[in-house]
């Protein structure tokens, strides 16, 4: 997408209706996961403080930090993103491609109505920001999950000594590797939606699609991270 037609597309979040459907996005992505992040954060935080304790002989200080390095800076984003493409990208993809069948993105053109910006950018937008915030609570979570596995009774003093074992940088990772992992499944899901074929029988396969394209596109992005940082 140009640039320009990027600005003028942003510029268009000054519009209500505009503002309405990247509420609605950050909504349906965000908050309607939260509860599911949580269970699957404070689960898997248990399970890998279990196996490193239990079975490997670390500590509580070292089983707590090897944990926040993992759930920061790897496991979490890409739990998120994983989430994100099961549950929004095929609703999205479905959406859209339901749309262009039905005729509605025609109509939204002869109306004069941009539908980058009306339909793309709220999305995007949305899932990126979403991602970010849903990645944060998750790696919050896990680490709740871990300490109360590792510390049972004292809980509250591992909860107290988190900044012994988290830095900035990690936080700084965790909330860009999701918003670019959200960012990431919402482009897929809008293209392979949009390109669907004015047929029925092509929405479902445009979520199918959606969701086997976004997994590839963010284990990619994963790797290329991993290579390069």
């Amino acid at each position: 997408m140009p640039l320009p037609t990027v600005l003028t597309s942003l510029l268009e979040l000054r519009r209500p209706p505009v503002r309405r459907v990247l509420l609605k996005q950050i909504y349906f992505t965000g908050n309607e996961a939260a509860f599911i992040v949580l269970l699957i954060g404070f689960a898997l935080g248990g399970i890998v403080v279990s196996q490193l304790h239990d079975q490997y002989g670390q500590s509580r200080e070292a089983a707590q930090r090897l944990l926040a390095m993992l759930s920061f800076r790897e496991i979490t984003p890409l739990m998120v993103g994983l989430v994100l493409i099961a549950r929004s990208s095929s609703a999205v993809a479905s959406e859209l491609a339901s749309m262009r069948v039905h005729g509605e993105l025609r109509s939204l053109m002869r109306f004069g109505i941009d539908p980058v910006a009306y339909l793309i950018l709220p999305r995007v937008l949305g899932m990126t920001i979403a991602s970010a915030l849903l990645g944060f609570l998750l790696a919050t979570s896990v680490q709740i999950g871990g300490a109360v596995f590792a510390s049972g009774a004292d809980v509250s003093y591992e909860l107290l000594q988190v900044d012994r074992v988290l830095t900035p940088g990690m936080v700084l990772t965790c909330l860009g590797k999701s918003a670019l992992f959200g960012m990431a499944a919402s482009l897929v899901a809008c293209v392979v939606g949009l390109r669907a074929k004015p047929y029925v029988t092509e929405i479902p396969k445009a979520s199918s699609r959606a969701v086997v394209r976004g997994l590839i596109a963010v284990f990619l992005i994963d790797l290329v991270w991993s290579l390069v940082g």
